[in-house]
């Protein structure tokens, strides 16, 4: 029984209805009315918890290679599975098929009821105890990472790390208990309703004995931590510091003069002007292919020796790069005209 929560190899029985009389048959409208109240306020508070649950599973592999040996990590990771393990329930979709398979509505004049046997029911309440189960785990495992985590806080490591662990911790741990209550408030409804169900011919044996009552989970539980010689915050009070011993004040000294420091003489640089740099005329320098060869080995050379004091000093490294090559290319395709043309028209409105 301690371990029904954790049991992989549950065999499902088929969904099979039975006739049985009205007056035995369990009483349909209360059987809908308590499923229907329990998706109805279970829904919004299961969204919440997807969110949250996802929300670990990435803090969770995000900080992976941080806190991988750390025992409260690994008190995440159980977290997580735990809450993965949820899913593989999948508690929601057995009691959606089990709600299917009751009769919509049932005549004071019909002398038969078709009903879901009671193998059926009893997967259901099984899996009611899972979820139960798997509820109680997650708080389990939220209480210790926490308290890791918070001792963490308080030595000052990890703290907005630890902040945000703790914050997705205390709403899965808040929305477990709420969660869990829920589950448990329908098991205890239909637990005295087990009886009136009929059996099939053949039956799975669960060979388990199902609980007459779960108790509910306590919604508030303080994570005690021990005393330590540091600030103390309380909500309801002002801020209490511990008093601290007056430490020893050192005498001061007077400071030695040191040498001066020879940093060396300031040496005036004159800047270039404009007037040193070389003249430039387009059409005796790009006028013919020969002399535009010329023009640029010369600018390469001047260009690798010193840009400022080059004649096309405004153009970029990769600018000037582009223009020659393709100068170089209508050259070789013997367009001597258009390659004068192109450059031409290139220098001359980087220059001026």
């Amino acid at each position: 029984m301690c371990d029904l929560w954790n049991e992989f190899e549950l065999k499902k029985p088929p969904q099979i209805t039975v006739p049985i009389s009205s007056k035995n048959a369990p009483n349909v409208g209360r059987l809908q009315n308590v499923v229907q109240q329990y998706f109805r306020r279970h829904r919004p508070q299961e969204v919440e918890f997807a969110e949250a649950s996802a929300l670990l599973g990435r803090l969770m592999a995000r900080r992976k290679n941080s806190f991988h040996g750390m025992m409260g990590f690994r008190a995440v990771v159980k977290c997580n599975t735990a809450t993965c393990r949820l899913l593989r329930i999948d508690l929601t979709r057995e009691l959606e098929l089990f709600h299917g398979s009751l009769p919509d509505f049932a005549l004071d004049s019909a002398d038969t009821l078709e009903i879901p046997t009671q193998n059926n029911f009893d997967y259901v309440l099984i899996r009611l105890l899972n979820t139960c189960g798997v509820y109680d785990r997650i708080r389990e495992c939220c209480l210790q990472a926490a308290e890791y985590f918070a001792k963490m806080m308080r030595n000052n490591f990890f703290m907005d790390t630890c902040t945000l662990l703790l914050a997705v911790l205390a709403k899965l741990y808040s929305l477990s208990a709420i969660l869990g209550n829920k589950c448990v408030d329908l098991y205890n409804q239909l637990r005295p309703m087990r009886l009136k169900f009929p059996l099939a011919a053949k039956s799975v044996d669960y060979n388990l004995n199902l609980p007459e009552q779960l108790e509910k989970f306590s919604v508030s539980q303080i994570l005690e931590l021990p005393k330590a010689n540091s600030i103390i915050l309380k909500d309801d009070a002002a801020l209490q510091t511990t008093p601290n011993a007056l430490t020893a004040v050192r005498s001061l000294k007077k400071l030695k003069k040191q040498k001066a420091i020879d940093v060396g003489v300031e040496v005036s640089r004159e800047p270039i002007s404009l007037s040193q740099t070389k003249s430039f005329n387009a059409d005796t320098e790009l006028g013919t292919v020969e002399t535009t060869k010329r023009f640029i080995s010369s600018e390469n050379a001047a260009r690798k020796k010193s840009l400022k004091q080059s004649i096309t000093r405004d153009i970029l490294p990769h600018e000037w790069m582009g223009a020659t090559r393709l100068f170089e290319r209508k050259v070789l395709a013997n367009d001597h005209k258009k390659a004068l043309s192109i450059f031409r028209k290139f220098i001359v409105n980087k220059i001026s």
